[in-house]
């Protein structure tokens, strides 16, 4: 049985047990892990960057992505399905210190005309819209997909 659930669920298979337990070891930290290098010089060449960033987990990627674009205060848009609001844990708020301005999409996807009716007027009173995430596919929007 193939099970799609998440990549959480899978396990290696033997060959890809044999290769990790093969590979050669560096600290990571101190930029001494030659797979790990290997993967993030790949990655910037594929993507035509400067330089990557491994990171292990989505969940990891997205929180540091949110807390790179925003400041504490600030207001992040999203689907109310979305991913970063339903199953990260608060970390937008515990990790960027935003609030959650969420929508309701149509399974799991939010309009351009939605996001503009949510964007806070330029007001003291009312956090700074500064970050806009759109999931896709839409994990509990059934893997729908915008066009």
């Amino acid at each position: 049985m193939i099970d799609f659930r998440s990549d959480t669920v899978t396990r290696p298979t033997p060959g890809m047990q044999a290769a990790m337990a093969a590979a050669p070891l560096g600290d990571d930290v101190f930029g001494e892990d030659p797979t790990v290098n290997a993967l993030e010089q790949y990655s910037a060449r594929l993507f035509n960057q400067e330089a990557a960033l491994f990171c292990p987990s989505g969940t990891m990627t997205n929180q540091i992505a949110i807390k790179c674009h925003t400041q504490p205060g600030d207001e992040v848009i999203c689907d109310q399905l979305s991913h970063i609001y339903q199953y990260e844990g608060g970390g937008i708020a515990f990790n960027a210190g935003c609030s959650v301005r969420l929508l309701p999409g149509d399974r799991g996807r939010i309009t351009a005309e939605q996001v503009r009716a949510a964007i806070n007027p330029d007001d003291i009173h009312k956090p700074v819209s500064r970050l806009v995430s759109l999931e896709n596919t839409a994990n509990r929007g059934g893997g729908s997909c915008y066009d």
